[in-house]
């Protein structure tokens, strides 16, 4: 095997062990905690950035409204988060996380995504330009349609 196989090889090795970790640590979590990383995700960011509506939980899940939607819907039967209408705007609902939602973040240990989001801002701009381009030459490489995604 050559060279370019090796490392190409070695690249997909190291893609598929990163998507198969983050499963793990998911399943980990729903089996302990019974919540799936979305919804720990949306615990937390509600905690740390206070409440918000639909349309913002979407954007920070990357995935659309209807999905959102069906996923507080869980959230708020399970007793995690609560919805309420602005007072200023009646077409906006805040959702906003709940004592038992506040709970589980306390206890669940965080998932690839938030531990990702928390220790890349502390690594060197150098690598984190290196590490932005290499992804962006990834998705190039494997013809990565974001369009399809929104």
């Amino acid at each position: 095997m050559n060279k370019a196989n090796e490392l190409s090889e070695s690249i997909v090795h190291r893609y598929l062990t990163l998507v198969r970790y983050q499963r793990h640590v998911g399943d980990l979590i729903r089996r302990t905690f019974n919540i799936s990383g979305r919804q720990l995700a949306v615990l937390r960011h509600l905690i740390q950035h206070g409440p918000c509506t639909v349309g913002q939980i979407s954007q920070i899940l990357y995935v659309r409204d209807a999905t959102t939607s069906c996923l507080l819907d869980r959230m708020e039967r399970d007793g995690y988060v609560t919805r309420r209408r602005s007072r200023e705007d009646n077409r906006k609902v805040y959702v906003e996380p709940t004592e038992q939602g506040r709970e589980i973040v306390a206890r669940a240990p965080m998932g690839t995504i938030a531990v990702m989001r928390a220790r890349l801002p502390e690594q060197p701009i150098e690598d984190l330009m290196l590490i932005d381009q290499a992804l962006k030459k990834l998705s190039e490489i494997a013809e990565v349609d974001e369009s399809v995604l929104d």
